[in-house]
C-alpha cells in the first residue's frame, strides 16, 4: 500500500530522513504489526502536524514519538470511555456515506485483541485512535472526544488524512470548521527535538 498522491502534494518533499523504525524489533517488543500505509508513511515522513491542530504520531522520532505516549494515551482514552461510550457515527470511503450514530460503543484498548491504539492527537485533546484487526489491512480510524464521544472511519489512516483534509467528510469530533478555519496555518514536519506544544 502506497501513500495516497493527493497527500503527499499536500505535506510536500520530507523535510528530512527519518530513522527507518524496526518492525521486527516493534513486533517483538510490543506485540504490534502496523498498517502498510502507515509503515510508508513514517519511513518517508517525520512526525507531521497539520495546521498546528493535529499530529500524528511517529514511532523512531524524538517528538510525537508513538511508544512515549502510548501507555498515557490509552489511559486517557479508557478514562474518555469511562465517561461517555456516546457514538458520534462514522464515514464509509468505499461508499462515501456519512454513517448515522448508532448505539452506545464498547471498546478495548491495547494489549487487548482488537483494542484500540493511539496514532495521534488534536491541539484539542481529541484522541486518534486505530481500531485494530489481526490483520494489519484492515486497521480502520476512530476519533474520540470526553463529551462528543466516538467517531468511526472505515478505512486506513492516509485515507482518512487525505479524505478530511480534503474535506470529503465532516468529522463532528474535530468540528464542523475543520479543515478550513486552520488552512493558514502550516502542514509541518516535525525534525526537531524540542517538547511539543501541547
Amino acid at each position: 500500500m502506497t501513500i495516497p498522491a493527493s497527500l503527499e502534494q499536500l505535506i510536500g518533499h520530507p523535510a528530512a530522513t527519518p530513522t527507518t523504525p524496526d518492525w521486527d524489533e516493534i513486533y517483538s517488543e510490543y506485540g504490534l504489526v502496523f498498517p502498510p500505509d502507515y509503515q510508508v508513511f513514517v519511513e518517508r515522513y517525520p512526525p507531521v502536524e497539520f495546521y498546528e491542530f493535529l499530529v500524528v504520531y511517529h514511532p523512531t522520532a524524538p517528538r510525537w514519538n508513538l511508544f512515549r505516549g502510548l501507555r498515557p494515551q490509552i489511559e486517557d482514552a479508557k478514562e474518555y470511555l469511562q465517561r461517555t461510550r456516546r457514538s458520534a457515527g462514522g464515514f464509509d470511503p468505499q461508499t462515501g456515506l456519512t454513517i448515522p450514530a448508532g448505539p452506545p460503543v464498547d471498546y478495548s484498548f491495547y494489549p487487548e485483541p482488537g483494542g484500540l491504539v493511539p496514532w495521534g492527537v488534536t491541539v484539542n485533546g481529541q484522541k486518534c485512535l486505530w481500531l485494530t484487526h489481526e490483520d494489519p489491512e484492515r486497521w480502520t480510524v476512530v476519533i474520540a472526544d470526553d463529551y462528543l464521544g466516538w467517531w468511526h472511519y472505515r478505512g486506513p489512516l492516509t485515507h482518512f488524512l487525505r479524505d478530511i483534509l480534503a474535506a470529503r467528510f465532516i468529522c463532528p469530533i474535530f468540528g464542523d470548521h475543520f479543515p478550513e478555519e486552520w488552512v493558514d496555518f502550516d502542514i509541518k514536519q516535525n525534525t526537531d527535538q524540542t517538547p511539543p506544544k501541547w
